[in-house]
């Protein structure tokens, strides 16, 4: 991790080469978002089936975080993340102009140098695949963060950033199920089946996607409970059903 200074000073320094104002931007953002929420509950929103938008419409007034194409979800809920992400290239390459149509602000991945003119993006300081280090999770964005290959848990480290406590998960199912790897590359996937996300359509047939390694996104997610539990933060899954187990179990009802 960057957790020494004056490494994070030089991260930050570099990325100013490539566009100065949005790194000055977020440097400045996530500086100031520090603990800006300290104590107060939080929802990091997931993909899956098992997503309702009568769920959603529940937690309108608390504060959210959502990702990726979470906005084919706004025709039917009045419900508006306050925080959307994307970290990956090959959604972001399909999707990023969509996002202008829903979005005044983005959070992207700090490997992101093409995006809309006229919307206020923030970088996520990624970096990159976890390599064994022994400190993998941050509640300090500016340190830098791994995500073991799902945005949900870049989300789980942006709540704990802002000092989201107690912090709830839903819609994460943490299965995909009709995706095949590709034979061009061992990180591609096939799309076979439509049912790994809350909307009919989120992804066609014979559409290429990044392949989501389960184990490792598993390892991700103890990783983050271990941390969340050393820290004082509770981070609960109040998916309906799915196979996330990482964290304690609640039932969503019982949070109204």
């Amino acid at each position: 991790m960057l957790h020494n200074y004056y490494l994070r000073k030089l991260f930050w320094k570099s990325q100013l080469l490539f566009d100065p104002y949005i790194y000055l931007n977020s440097l400045k953002y996530w500086e100031n978002s520090k603990n800006s929420l300290l104590g107060k509950r939080g929802f990091v929103i997931g993909n899956g089936p098992s997503l309702r938008m009568k769920d959603l419409d529940k937690i309108k007034n608390d504060f959210s975080i959502a990702s990726n194409k979470i906005y084919l979800a706004f025709n039917e809920t009045d419900w508006r993340p306050n925080i959307c992400t994307i970290a990956d290239r090959l959604l972001w390459n399909k999707i990023k102009y969509e996002f202008k149509s829903h979005f005044s602000q983005i959070f992207i991945s700090s490997s992101f140098f093409d995006y809309p003119n006229n919307i206020d993006c923030i970088k996520i300081p990624l970096l990159g695949e976890w390599k064994g280090h022994i400190s993998v999770i941050s509640n300090n964005i500016l340190d830098g963060i791994y995500t073991f290959r799902t945005i949900t848990i870049a989300n789980l480290q942006i709540a704990m950033h802002l000092g989201l406590n107690p912090i709830y998960i839903i819609g994460c199912d943490h299965y995909y199920s009709g995706e095949d790897l590709s034979s061009e590359s061992n990180i591609k996937a096939t799309v076979k089946k439509q049912s790994n996300h809350f909307i009919k359509g989120y992804r066609e047939e014979g559409e290429k996607v990044n392949y989501a390694p389960i184990e490792i996104m598993t390892s991700g997610y103890n990783y983050v409970q271990e941390f969340a539990k050393k820290n004082n933060i509770k981070i609960y899954n109040a998916t309906r059903g799915g196979y996330l187990e990482s964290f304690e179990r609640i039932d969503f009802d019982k949070l109204f």
